[in-house]
């Protein structure tokens, strides 16, 4: 599959995302009130959901931005960060008009924690390839 191919993949699953998103915060809190009480137990359920949510949407827009090629690696997790704020902001106006749903920062907290763990662990990534390389350029030229 061409560049070309893989960034239009890669925006696509990012809007699907999106809607997947969109049509979460759609529904009624009474719609969720089987998976409240299986994690009753769990008192940050909703935090890690909104996390795992957006690391989701971060994975996809990143991987986007990277085959663009035409931005730098800060403005690429900048704009990663930029878009989780974004739609999770007007994710929580959004749900705020669903029926016994409420907007909440701490959701948009979590929101952006989803997307800093994705770009963390790019940078991580990144930082561990490169060492490789370095090493491997090292030991080859022994």
């Amino acid at each position: 599959m061409n560049k070309v191919n893989q960034t239009w993949l890669w925006t696509a699953l990012s809007v699907i995302w999106m809607g997947v998103i969109y049509a979460l915060s759609d529904r009624p809190a009474d719609d969720f009130d089987d998976a409240g009480e299986l994690v009753s137990w769990f008192p940050f359920a909703s935090f890690v959901v909104h996390a795992v949510l957006y690391a989701v949407l971060s994975a996809f827009v990143l991987r986007t931005l990277i085959l663009l090629k035409r931005l730098t690696d800060p403005l690429i997790s900048y704009t990663v960060i930029f878009t989780a704020l974004i739609y999770g902001i007007l994710d929580e106006i959004h749900q705020s008009s669903v029926e016994g749903r409420s907007s909440e920062a701490v959701d948009v907290a979590a929101d952006v924690f989803g997307a800093l763990i994705v770009v963390i662990f790019w940078f991580l990534q990144k930082r561990c390839l490169a060492l490789r390389a370095r090493e491997r350029d090292l030991n080859s030229g022994d």
